[in-house]
């Protein structure tokens, strides 16, 4: 039997490698999530699509890259 938890209105598993599809059968998604950032056109947390580490002036990681929605340049501070 598989452990589910209800995390912000979407089921997750004990196993992080497999999401519940809608037909309650298990589904297999990558390892590697998109990482999110707030996208200003959308007015919402969106995935980032063409996304690439780099480093700010000051040293700090950082992540930018495109809205997968609206196209529109986002940028997240901090290591993803």
């Amino acid at each position: 039997m598989r452990a589910f938890r209800m995390v912000g209105g979407i089921v997750r598993t004990a196993n992080p490698t497999m999401t519940v599809g809608d037909a309650g059968r298990p589904q297999e998604t990558s390892h590697m999530a998109a990482p999110q950032a707030y996208c200003v056109k959308c007015k919402t947390k969106r995935e980032m699509s063409d996304h690439k580490q780099i480093e700010m002036k000051n040293g700090r990681p950082a992540t930018e890259g495109k809205c997968s929605v609206c196209g529109t340049k986002m940028f997240k501070i901090g290591a993803t």
